[in-house]
C-alpha cells in the first residue's frame, strides 16, 4: 500500500479528539450529570423525578394550585394531578379548598413530609459532596458562575423567541 490510507483503515471514533465546544458534547455532558444525579436521588429517596420537583416546589412556596404546579414547573397539569395523587398516597401533601375559590384547592405538604424534609436533604447532600470530590474550589466556583451566565443567556434567548 501506498502512502493512503484505505477505508478499512480509517481512524476509530475512540482516536478522534472530542471537541468541548461542540454542542452534541456540551448537551450529553449536561444531561448525563442531571440524569445522574437525579437517578441517584431517586434511588435514595423512593420518589420520582416529579414528585421530587413538586415536593421542592411546595416547599418553597406552599398551597399552589396544581395549574401553578404545572406553571412553575413545566410539566403539564394533568401530569401534575398524577404525581400530586401519588404523594397524597404517601401522606406527603394534601388538597385544601382554595381560601377565596371554593371550587379550587391547593396542594400543601403534611407535617410528615416537614418532619422527613431532612432525610432527602442528607441524601443530596451525599450525593453533592461524592460528585464535587476531587475538584478545586475555585474551579467549582467557576462552573457555578459559567452555569449561571448560560442559564441566562438561554432566558434572553427564550424571551427574543417568544417575542
Amino acid at each position: 500500500m501506498t502512502g493512503k490510507r484505505s477505508t478499512a483503515e480509517a481512524v476509530s471514533p475512540e482516536t478522534v479528539a472530542i471537541d468541548p465546544f461542540a454542542p452534541d458534547h456540551f448537551l450529553r455532558a449536561i444531561t448525563e450529570v442531571g440524569t445522574l444525579l437525579a437517578t441517584i436521588y431517586d434511588r435514595r429517596t423512593g420518589l420520582t423525578r416529579n414528585q421530587t420537583r413538586i415536593v421542592i416546589e411546595l416547599l418553597e412556596r406552599d398551597g399552589q394550585t396544581q395549574t401553578e404546579l404545572a406553571n412553575a414547573l413545566a410539566i403539564h397539569k394533568v401530569s401534575v394531578g398524577i404525581y400530586v395523587g401519588e404523594l397524597e398516597e404517601m401522606g406527603l401533601v394534601e388538597r385544601r379548598t382554595h381560601p377565596t375559590d371554593g371550587r379550587a384547592k391547593c396542594i400543601y405538604v403534611t407535617p410528615l413530609l416537614h418532619a422527613n424534609k431532612h432525610v432527602g436533604q442528607h441524601h443530596f447532600e451525599r450525593i453533592h459532596a461524592a460528585a464535587i470530590d476531587g475538584i478545586a474550589r475555585d474551579d467549582y466556583l467557576a462552573m457555578l458562575k459559567s452555569l449561571q451566565r448560560m442559564h441566562d443567556n438561554l432566558l434572553d434567548l427564550d424571551a427574543a423567541e417568544k417575542k
